[in-house]
């Protein structure tokens, strides 16, 4: 997806204020350096950015900051999307690298100071990451599915529709009682929110969620328990026509 350059620069002035709001003295890492960082990113200079953001992340001064590790994140997703060949050769695990730090930057945000501006670009994860899995779901590649949607419950654990995948993975795999615990989870938190609060991708997640746990476990003559995936979403859901269709051919 091409870098959007205003959110570029809307987010350029939300890092500048929130650095300046944690340490008006002096910061650990120049706020000139996350600017150049930033140009560099709408420019798609994406290893610049790499070179520049890990020397922060490892050093030991400044590995606690969290902004490092999102523009890590973000450098590897776009090398990920990009059209250049060449680049996507050299980061062949780009995809999974961004992932990986941007799990480590909702780590280091204790105090939730910045996961906000990085909402739009941690949904384009989702909706990436969610991709690959469905992909290694419909090749019959469980255990890689369920890695992914372990690590989409990692970056929130609040995701419905990642944790009753993860326990969905687990039951094609042959572990049913820690396919059961994962959905026992699913449960209690579509009881807590009733699925309010899920971003749009998370909502696609979940739709597609119930119907292929709903699937699965019918498909294992567990009928009942199918269709209660139905019942427990069928208030976010409720003129879904796929999945009324669905759950009509488990019923009979």
């Amino acid at each position: 997806m091409k870098y959007n350059l205003l959110l570029s620069f809307v987010l350029l002035l939300a890092i500048a204020t929130g650095v300046r709001g944690q340490d008006e003295a002096k910061p650990l890492i120049p706020q000139k350096d996350y600017d150049e960082m930033l140009i560099w990113m709408v420019n798609g200079k994406y290893e610049k950015v790499l070179y520049k953001a890990i020397r922060y992340t490892e050093s030991e001064k400044t590995t606690n900051e969290p902004l490092p590790y999102a523009f890590m994140a973000e450098a590897y997703f776009r090398i990920h999307e990009s059209d250049d060949a060449k680049l996507k050769e050299m980061y062949p695990k780009a995809l999974a690298e961004s992932m990986k730090y941007a799990l480590k930057f909702i780590k280091k945000d204790k105090a939730k100071n910045h996961v906000g501006t990085y909402t739009a670009f941690l949904n384009e994860l989702r909706r990436a990451y969610m991709n690959e899995a469905e992909a290694y779901y419909s090749d019959s590649k469980y255990p890689k599915a369920k890695a992914n949607y372990k690590n989409l419950m990692t970056l929130d654990p609040g995701d419905v529709g990642a944790t009753m995948l993860y326990g969905t993975m687990l039951w094609l795999a042959k572990s049913p009682r820690e396919a059961e615990e994962a959905w026992k989870k699913a449960k209690a938190l579509l009881a807590e929110s009733g699925g309010s609060g899920l971003e749009e991708v998370q909502r696609d997640l979940l739709r597609f969620a119930v119907i292929v746990t709903a699937e699965s476990q019918a498909a294992s003559g567990s009928r009942a328990a199918a269709i209660e995936w139905f019942t427990l979403t069928e208030s976010l859901f409720p003129n879904d026509r796929e999945m009324a269709a669905v759950r009509k051919s488990i019923e009979r």
